[in-house]
């Protein structure tokens, strides 16, 4: 019998190749290594732009066999979270290309292009791999491509090693092809609403000087919290409990819910305002917000800051990579950036955990289900009940039954085993909300239904008795005139950051559409016009974020450069209108 360490990965010889022991285990068959992997690898469907994820990829074998099935756009990442393991898988690549370089009889091609789409996840980097195939961290030992080269990732075991941190192995692959999956829907959102974003962010900016600091906000808040999205359970909790109680809470109120919460005569402290678009406007019908500071983002409309009596401030939803944000970004006139939740409810949220003193300050929630109930969508007094009460008639009954039957639509049992309707958006919403809160010190869901939040529930009952438990207290000043108008100095300064930067773009825009226009004929004489145009460009994506393969700057496309063309006078405009507010 072949003698081997426990402790160290060894080489076992065996009739058909080499076998590798570790652990006082085979990681490949005792008598065919390469059978298992080579019958995996068969049954593999590999469409072009797949990212192989090698799973303990030891001696790779089946390496050969894989890259025969490769399409020339697909690559493979190997994925060994054992370091001796990781030793050895190293080596054996090395070994391998070498081979592929010196051997004429290899059934490799002789170029090491064919290897240059296999590559092995350095052993400290396992944890940063959303990072890396998100570009966010580059690294000299993998050169993968961007991101928008793969449409899926797709698992493969390599060797047995993967039973030694099964858990592991498969938190790494979801985070790889979550990694790639949200890259796309991102796109797709960008596709229909990027050069909305971007144009807001222009007319938004002659605002921001009028505005708050909101970081100014940070760390205020000394009373408990209350966070009301526009789901079905707003309603029973406004019920249960009285607008007396709630009042004694710090009350934040996404846009949606807004008109519910006035009709129920509930103060309404704070406005989280996130969407761009103009059919949002009907959540402030009925000044609903008039006597809230209002919170938006520098992508939302800008007419809805003009809702409120009070003030308002702005906050930055980081909903893209590009080069022009990150400029912005860095900006002293720039408001403070958040993470993209995707989500109205959860943005609320996140806010609420900034403004409260100190984690010891309950944050409760409510009416962020992420599902509802037959025949409805949102809790009473909400813009989407009150458009159905109004449009009803014999042929359209005010129970909106096409939600629960439209497609990716599925029923479950929610809390309290209430049984309710979700889809494929709200889900993910809920999975996220779970990601992102879970574990946070007091933050509690007050919500009678709905899908699980990941978050310690509390019941009415419960929640009623500490609010009545409480004194009532004078309401912070958030908003106050004093803060509002701050020192002259520092918001003429602000307005002179934004007016130099508009000019900026605006001359930028004004030279591409000098060159898109007259060619050669007023190209700089130090640089080719193709040079000056991609210099030009390739840092303002809002021109081209939105479109379909708006992920490159392909400024030797002609189609590109006309699409180009049409994008400049929309923005030449908002920026035109941004430094006439200015002045």
């Amino acid at each position: 019998m072949t003698d081997y360490s426990e402790e160290m990965p060894c080489l076992v010889k065996t009739g058909q190749g080499f076998s590798l022991s570790y652990k006082n285990r085979f990681l490949y068959s005792k008598y065919s290594p390469d059978r298992a992997i080579s019958g995996a690898i068969d049954s593999l469907t590999i469409l072009p732009g797949t990212l192989i994820l090698a799973l303990s990829p030891a001696l790779w074998l089946g390496l050969e066999k894989l890259l025969q099935k490769l399409p020339q756009d697909s690559f493979i990442l190997g994925i060994e979270t054992d370091e001796k393991l990781h030793n050895i898988a190293s080596e054996k690549l090395e070994q391998l290309k070498k081979n592929c370089d010196n051997s004429q009889k290899s059934n490799f091609s002789s170029s090491n292009s064919t290897f240059g789409r296999v590559f092995l996840l350095p052993f400290k980097e396992n944890d940063y791999i959303v990072n890396i195939l998100s570009g966010e961290k580059l690294l000299d030992e993998i050169s993968l491509p961007h991101i928008s080269t793969f449409r899926r990732a797709i698992p493969l075991e390599m060797s047995a090693g993967t039973q030694f941190d099964k858990e592991n192995y498969a938190s790494l692959s979801r985070l790889a092809q979550n990694t790639i999956a949200s890259y796309w829907k991102n796109r797709i959102t960008l596709t229909k609403l990027g050069r909305l974003y971007s144009r807001n962010i222009f007319k938004n900016l002659a605002n921001l000087p009028s505005a708050i600091d909101f970081n100014n906000l940070l760390r205020q808040i000394k009373r408990p919290i209350f966070v009301f999205g526009a789901g079905e359970s707003l309603e029973a909790t406004i019920k249960n409990i009285s607008s007396e109680e709630i009042k004694k809470c710090f009350v934040i109120g996404v846009d949606a819910a807004c008109p519910a919460l006035k009709a129920s005569k509930i103060r309404i402290d704070a406005v989280i305002a996130l969407e761009g678009q103009v059919a949002i406007e009907k959540a402030y019908i009925g000044a609903s917000a008039e006597d809230s500071i209002i919170f938006a983002d520098i992508t939302s409309r800008k007419q809805v800051t003009g809702h409120t009596k009070k003030s308002f401030t702005y906050f930055a939803t980081k909903y893209t990579d590009a080069t022009f944000f990150k400029e912005l970004g860095q900006k002293d006139f720039f408001p403070r950036q958040i993470p993209a939740l995707g989500s109205v409810g959860l943005t609320a949220v996140y806010i609420a955990l900034l403004l409260r003193e100190n984690i010891n300050i309950p944050v409760f929630v409510s009416g962020l289900d992420f599902s509802f109930s037959l025949g409805r969508t949102h809790t009473k007094n909400t813009p989407a009940h009150i458009a159905r009460l109004c449009s009803t008639n014999r042929f359209r009954p005010v129970e909106n039954y096409d939600a629960a039957f439209r497609a990716g639509a599925k029923q479950f049992a929610g809390k309290n085993a209430i049984s309710l309707y979700t889809d494929t958006a709200l889900e993910g919403y809920a999975k996220s909300f779970d990601d992102v809160f879970s574990g946070t010190p007091n933050l509690y869901d007050a919500g009678i239904q709905g899908l699980p939040l990941g978050i310690e529930r509390i019941s009415q009952e419960k929640l009623k008795a500490f609010l009545e438990s409480l004194e009532v207290t004078n309401s912070e000043k958030l908003g106050s005139k004093e803060e509002k108008d701050t020192a002259q100095e520092k918001k003429l300064k602000k307005a002179e950051e934004i007016r130099r930067f508009l000019e900026k773009e605006e001359k930028a825009l004004n030279r591409i559409k000098e060159l898109l226009m007259f060619g050669k004929d007023v190209a700089s004489c130090s640089r080719s016009l193709e040079e000056e145009l991609n210099e030009l460009i390739s840092p303002r994506e809002y021109l081209f974020l939105h479109f379909p393969d708006g992920y490159k700057c392909d400024t030797k496309s002609i189609s590109f450069l006309k699409r180009i063309r049409s994008q400049i006078d929309f923005f030449l405009k908002d920026i035109k209108n941004g430094l006439k507010a200015e002045s």
